[in-house]
């Protein structure tokens, strides 16, 4: 079943009991809550789409009863479950196996056991089943026979490189631009490379466009869908900007992330490895529920200037052009590579703005 039900009993280990079988959907809850009053265990996905049908617990209990999350004691029980994997032999806690089978589900580049990544989808990278040039000149080499096969090849690769590169200077289009961004980051100073959202690394429901660089989820849930970006910050300062979507209804969380590989249908920063501000006007790190105040409302106008550095380990907010100040200070913030990234919830958008100069207002 997909992500908005359990898990099937027949994939556990050790699990030969029906404390944890969801009455909705029948299977092995996801995201498991719990009512106050008859203790049913229901999926959180699951309780979530019928509360907004119904105002009470399946079992009719009194309406003071309250859907919770299950208390510490089932926690324990249930973090302790070992699932099979839908795509592989391997089985995890079921705690993990979200995270793993995102990334187990993708297709692998042909060098997998050496780069680790997967497959690119964009013209030769996808036919050739690599994920990026470097891997497809090592696929070639490896089906090399021979020393002059193998000096032919890479004697007309590096040709063909010189050729695109005459062609640029030709066309008045200069690599230096790319050179220069890579030696400022390499000196510490800004970064303004283009980069744009993953198709690969997000949640269910999002459609993307206008190049990739923008995202739109609506959906009748109300659960958070994370978007990630194609790049990731080693080190240096970057800067990015998120453009409202005129369509959203419900605000976004907006920041960054230390990993890429995650349950996708959940918000970054409900997780230790994401910071983020919330469109409420409040930053959200390793929690889906409370955080502190900060900055100005943002929804469906207006654009939001996100400056990253990683010398200082800051995360600085902008809104029109207008600084909010520091929402995060932390050390982990100094460690790449780190990834930009959204959460929509419900019905909300945006577009992502990269290459563009470090504002004044961040350089202070």
């Amino acid at each position: 079943m997909g992500e908005e039900y359990g898990f099937d009993k027949d994939r556990f280990l050790n699990y030969n009991q029906d404390i944890f079988d969801c009455p909705i959907c029948s299977c092995v809850a996801r995201l498991p809550k719990d009512c106050s009053c008859c203790g049913t265990v229901y999926c959180g996905p699951c309780v979530d789409s019928w509360l907004k049908k119904q105002s009470e617990c399946i079992n009719r209990c009194p309406k003071t009863s309250q859907i919770q999350n299950i208390q510490k004691s089932l926690k324990k029980i249930y973090d302790d479950l070992e699932i099979k994997c839908t795509y592989c032999p391997k089985a995890f806690k079921i705690g993990d196996i979200d995270k793993h089978e995102i990334s187990c589900k993708l297709p692998k580049c042909v060098n997998h056991e050496i780069c680790g990544n997967t497959i690119a989808t964009a013209g030769e990278l996808e036919n050739f089943k690599v994920c990026d040039h470097t891997c497809l000149v090592l696929s070639k080499v490896k089906q090399m026979k021979n020393k002059h096969d193998l000096y032919q090849y890479l004697k007309q690769y590096l040709n063909d490189k010189q050729s695109i590169q005459n062609l640029n200077t030709s066309m008045g289009i200069s690599s230096s631009l790319n050179i220069q961004a890579s030696i400022n980051q390499d000196q510490g100073g800004s970064n303004s490379l283009l980069f744009k959202w993953d198709k690969q690394r997000m949640g269910t429901g999002i459609t993307i466009s206008d190049g990739d660089t923008r995202i739109f989820l609506k959906e009748q849930a109300y659960m958070f869908r994370t978007a990630i970006a194609t790049f990731g910050f080693e080190k240096g300062i970057g800067y990015w900007e998120i453009e409202a979507d005129d369509r959203t209804e419900n605000e976004l969380k907006i920041g960054v992330s230390t990993c890429r590989d995650f349950n996708y249908n959940t918000a970054f920063c409900d997780f230790e490895f994401g910071w983020a501000y919330y469109g409420l006007a409040q930053l959200r790190h390793n929690s889906n529920a409370t955080g502190p105040s900060f900055g100005k409302r943002f929804k469906k106008e207006g654009v939001l200037g996100v400056c990253l550095n990683m010398n200082t380990g800051t995360l600085k907010f902008s809104l029109n052009g207008e600084l909010m100040g520091t929402a995060y200070t932390d050390e982990k913030l100094k460690q790449g590579p780190i990834y930009p990234a959204v959460s929509l919830l419900h019905c909300a958008g945006c577009k992502l703005i990269s290459g563009k100069p470090l504002p004044a207002i961040f350089q202070n």
